[in-house]
């Protein structure tokens, strides 16, 4: 299964783009009738899960709920005041604005809902008080996060026939078991039905007891009876890693009902659509790690403990789904896996909360003009639309509330550059390349003039820091790029010095160094780099004032959240720092403290203490971070991966594909993956290639369609030609 093209048509106006047509209609309506509601006082239960991203939270993005610090006598997080979040200025995510989308208010219908915050993020109910860099970083909490989906599966069934509308289980005793899951799985010992023999624990074992009660509370209250159960799954990033987790070992609960059909606790379940933005596993390990030291790729794919779920085929209960790829995402550590089964996977111009959403307006200078000016709003608008086809009791545009329709709004700007920006792909938005080379033509510009942009000049320091370094980044990887294409056999010595790491990135200088040859991802880019094609002026404002720079903002070194800097200044209570970056931190929270004491008093203040207050009213002033500063924050293993604060990869180093396959870890898509752009190519001078073929029927036909919009494209020139 191939990836589908890009939309071509930006979902604008909204409203109309989300309002359903007769026959949309008569196929929300069938998709939603289970037909098996004969009986009376039946209600078929229909449950919706949410996983968010990494460090996305929904409390914390859109209603300005802040977490303290822990206090380390209580072990609980001391008070602090909560930001007032206009809600043109939130950044909660896709998958929250769908959460918030999903019917509510009819329990007594048989809707539930379910939101699961991001890993690395508060989540109470299974334990998880504060931030935690353990689950930024190494997503640890999925796994509860996952099992806690499963155990409101059973706590809706049990609502339903309870006369209280009660759950099996409380929050905190789900969370518990959440947390305790591990223990049992794969470790507990217990005897084989059959031969006696011990063994590990199986998940369905360990479930058993849950179902079992779960039908012993059905079998004692039989009415309410409740025909069907049909969940719906989405997730974004790690949480998508978690969603389709949670399909895989749903499924392994399920026991064979009539024909085709599968059962729940005895109730006929099928799961009604898998929605998902741009799928990162990124489990026990990062693919930085694979790439930048001699670790066996195969243990380091991101892809430990429950992650290992996403690389089987999705279960038959999936009856449908739409996986939304971000097609400019390039970070090593964020590989994005590919799902097989009932379910289309869409290429989506952008990086990774391009399109799962995350960024709040002006976020980086982009998206200027509130929500409706985000690039993850177009994603959004399709899974919506999508999701309600295939069932989703996901309300119409026209009943939400006037503060969620904000949520999914399109500005006619953002929806001009979309439509500019398809145009250009000429119909090859299914091919990675064509998107990649667009973008490229946007860099081979823009690495000289980013600074004088619109957008660059309304981000923040911090982010002008961050998007300047890595800019100037490129200039040194480019030098590199040259220096190895010139390399001839037989040549010695090094190109570089030492010094000239600092203005390349790692990958870059060390593969120059080894005098290590182009491979055919780095020659297709730097030929783009050496011979730009201008792009139209709409496509270079599509990528000036929507598409951000993830690899410019993604620190592997240093605090990320407001959380962590706060966190981080406490920690100096006891111990200051004497010298360094952390030094001028602490400093700067003291001259904080002094200026609000002054405030206090009733002073005056200075214009520096006054800007110092305000901001640490809802946040926490902190110096201006550089990639000098880096040997402060990063711990040795990173520095096998980079010298600064970011990446060590850059911008020309293909996104990493995975499932992958053989001794040197190559995406099992690899030949899709390595197909470039044909059309605008004169066959006399398109270079002669040597293609092997698993598919000669399809390839042939695949080459006679590409010949034909050859032929189309020339014809529809010479006729603009002939009208000039």
């Amino acid at each position: 299964m191939v990836i589908s093209e890009t939309p071509t048509l930006a979902p604008f106006p909204v409203v109309s783009f989300l309002k359903s047509s007769t026959l949309e209609q008569s196929k929300i309506s069938l998709a939603g009738c289970d037909g098996k509601g004969e009986r009376t006082c039946s209600i078929p239960v229909k449950v919706g899960l949410f996983f968010d991203g990494t460090n996305n939270n929904l409390e914390r993005d859109k209603n300005g709920v802040r977490t303290g610090v822990l206090d380390p006598k209580t072990k609980k997080p001391t008070s602090i005041n909560n930001v007032v979040v206009d809600a043109s200025d939130a950044s909660h995510s896709n998958v929250a604005r769908l959460f918030s989308s999903f019917s509510s208010d009819k329990r007594s219908a048989g809707y539930f809902r379910y939101y699961i915050p991001g890993v690395g993020t508060p989540f109470k109910e299974i334990g998880e008080l504060t931030e935690s860099d353990e689950g930024k970083a190494f997503a640890a909490g999925g796994q509860s996060r996952i099992i806690w989906g499963l155990l409101q599966v059973v706590n809706s069934l049990h609502a339903i026939i309870d006369a209280k509308g009660n759950p099996l289980y409380k929050d905190d005793q789900a969370g518990e078991f959440a947390r305790t899951y591990d223990n049992a799985v794969g470790r507990k010992k217990v005897a084989h039905p059959s031969t006696g023999r011990e063994r590990f624990m199986t998940h369905s074992e360990w479930f058993a007891e849950h179902i079992e009660k779960l039908r012993a509370a059905m079998a004692a209250q039989p009415r309410p009876y409740i025909p069907s159960l049909t969940l719906s799954v989405f997730g974004f990033s790690r949480g998508a890693a978690e969603a389709v987790a949670f399909c895989q070992l749903f499924a392994d609960l399920l026991t064979p009902g009539e024909g085709k059909v599968q059962k729940f606790a005895g109730i006929p379940v099928i799961i009604d659509f898998l929605g998902v933005f741009d799928t990162v596993a990124t489990v026990g390990s990062s693919g930085s790690v694979a790439q930048t030291t001699i670790a066996p790729g195969a243990m380091f794919d991101g892809h430990w403990a429950w992650a290992n779920e996403l690389l089987k085929p999705l279960p038959p209960c999936v009856q449908a789904g739409l996986h939304c790829i971000a097609a400019h995402e390039q970070r090593m550590n964020f590989p994005v896996t590919r799902l097989k089964g009932n379910i289309e996977e869409v290429y989506f111009p952008g990086v990774h909360s391009d399109v799962g959403g995350g960024y709040g307006p002006g976020e980086q200078g982009k998206g200027r003009g509130g929500q409706a000016a985000l690039l993850s709003q177009i994603p959004l608008a399709h899974m919506f639309k999508e999701a309600r086809l295939k069932g989703v009791p996901l309300r119409p545009f026209s009943e939400l509330e006037a503060t969620v329709q904000v949520d999914f709004q399109v500005s006619q700007e953002l929806a001009r550059a979309w439509e500019a920006y398809t145009a250009e792909l000429n119909k090859q938005g299914d091919l990675l390349s064509k998107h990649m080379e667009l973008y490229y033509r946007w860099r081979a510009v823009r690495v000289k003039t980013l600074e004088a942009t619109t957008s660059f000049k309304a981000a923040n320091a911090q982010e002008r820091e961050d998007l300047g370094s890595y800019n100037r980044l490129l200039a040194g990887d480019l030098e590199a790029l040259r220096v190895r294409k010139a390399f001839r056999h037989g040549d010695e010595g090094q190109p570089f010095s030492a010094r000239d790491s600092q203005r390349m990135n790692h990958w870059q200088y060390f593969r120059a160094q080894n005098h290590t040859s182009l491979d055919k991802w780095e020659e297709f880019a730097l030929d783009i780099f050496d011979h730009p094609k201008p792009l139209p002026p709409e496509v270079m404002r599509f990528f000036d004032d929507y598409v951000h720079d993830s690899l410019a903002g993604f620190y592997m070194a240093g605090e990320v959240t407001e959380y962590d800097k706060r966190a981080r200044i406490a920690s100096f209570a006891n111990k200051p720092p004497k010298e360094g970056f952390y030094k001028r931190a602490y400093e700067l929270s003291r001259k904080t403290e002094a200026a609000q004491l002054k405030q206090k008093n009733g002073e005056a203040l200075t214009p520096e203490e006054e800007a110092l207050v305000k901001e640490a009213q809802y946040g926490t002033p902190y110096p201006i971070r550089t990639d000098a500063d880096s040997a402060d924050m990063r711990s040795r293993l990173i520095t096998t991966q980079t010298y600064t604060r970011r990446e060590g990869g850059g911008y020309i180093l293909r996104r990493g594909y995975s499932p992958q396959s053989g001794f040197f870890r190559k995406s099992v898509h690899e030949k899709e993956l390595q197909r470039m752009p044909t059309a605008g190519i004169k066959a006399k001078e398109a270079p002669e290639e040597f293609v092997w073929s698993d598919n000669l029927i399809q390839d042939i036909a695949q080459a006679k369609a590409d010949e034909e919009m050859y032929l189309a494209q020339q014809r529809s020139a010479t006729r603009i030609e002939a009208l000039a």
